[in-house]
């Protein structure tokens, strides 16, 4: 099916960069509607960002990669069209939907697979897509399942998404999980670095030699990239202005003129807010000891000011 489109075409509120390929397969998501980012609660959404934050009506807590980030991934996955690409957290297929109609072999992890009913509601978005014989479903959880789908696709990915579990090392052990199983001239898109969490797989993937940028997106993705790939170019909303966490700091951002930090000077500002959390941490801790203290000192007033009136009482 043919999703092209033009930048015209977009909804009002939407944004796509200019020098990025436009789909709208909006048709193959039936209970797709505006979201309120007031319905979700974690606290990497950056909810000032005025750009549309779609869901799934049955879902509402839960949002897709935005317009913008879905056409990198879409123009991402053009330039390795023909290739094996992998998908590490599908959700509703929004993202998997843009992968698949740039050209690629398609691998979806996601536990959510097992449900059959979920799973079946994804195959019919591919389906209505027009992109089902391109996508393999794999009900399993990564990065355990992950050298199993690896094994059985035969060859090496060119394209990864990781875009599973946010919290806590869970990024960082995908992108450890996906290294060995890339081509040589490969690229590894990541959602949500605006999560330190999820951004500290960057260093991970510039460990292994990958080059990294960043997209200043509703949620900021970045790249990894190695050998002969060569990452879309993007150029954020002129509208907005941007602003970038400090976890983020010193990383080269698509279309925006400035140079990157070294690797030194980007160590330097991790350990010095590394520092600042310890400080932090005692300050946290120093005043939860006061308040402890300042309970017990009133606890104790009020027992003696009644010992003092039994007193006066006769008591």
């Amino acid at each position: 099916m043919d999703f092209a489109a033009a930048h015209a075409d977009l909804p009002t509120g939407d944004y796509v960069a200019p020098d990025l390929a436009v789909i709208l397969p909006d048709a193959a998501f039936p209970h797709m509607v505006r979201g309120n980012v007031a319905d979700n609660d974690w606290r990497y959404l950056r909810r000032h960002i005025p750009h549309i934050w779609y869901v799934d009506a049955r879902s509402p807590q839960m949002g897709f990669v935005s317009r913008d980030e879905a056409a990198i991934l879409y123009n991402q996955a053009l330039a390795f069209a023909g290739q094996s690409a992998l998908e590490i957290g599908c959700w509703r297929g929004w993202s998997s939907v843009h992968l698949a109609a740039g050209g690629v072999m398609l691998d979806i992890i996601d536990p959510a697979l097992a449900d059959a009913a979920h799973r079946d509601d994804v195959a019919g978005v591919m389906e209505r897509a027009g992109v089902r014989a391109d996508v393999r479903f794999h009900p399993c959880a990564s990065p355990d399942g992950l050298a199993d789908v690896a094994a059985a696709r035969g060859t090496p990915w060119s394209l990864a998404f990781i875009d599973g579990d946010h919290e806590g090392a869970a990024p960082s052990r995908d992108a450890l999980a996906v290294l060995p199983h890339m081509a040589d001239d490969c690229a590894i898109l990541l959602h949500d670095v605006a999560s330190p969490d999820v951004a500290a797989a960057l260093y991970v993937l510039e460990g292994a030699g990958f080059n990294i940028r960043l997209f200043q997106t509703m949620q900021i993705m970045a790249i990894a990239w190695r050998g002969r790939a060569v990452p879309v170019a993007h150029r954020p909303d002129p509208t907005i202005d941007w602003e970038l966490p400090h976890h983020l700091l010193g990383w080269p951002i698509s279309g925006v003129s400035q140079r990157g930090w070294s690797v030194a000077q980007r160590d330097a500002l991790a350990a010095s807010h590394a520092a600042l959390s310890t400080v932090q941490a005692a300050h946290d801790h120093a005043q939860a000891m006061l308040g402890h203290m300042e309970q017990r000192a009133q606890a104790a007033e009020r027992g003696l000011t009644a010992r003092l009136l039994r007193r006066l009482r006769g008591g």
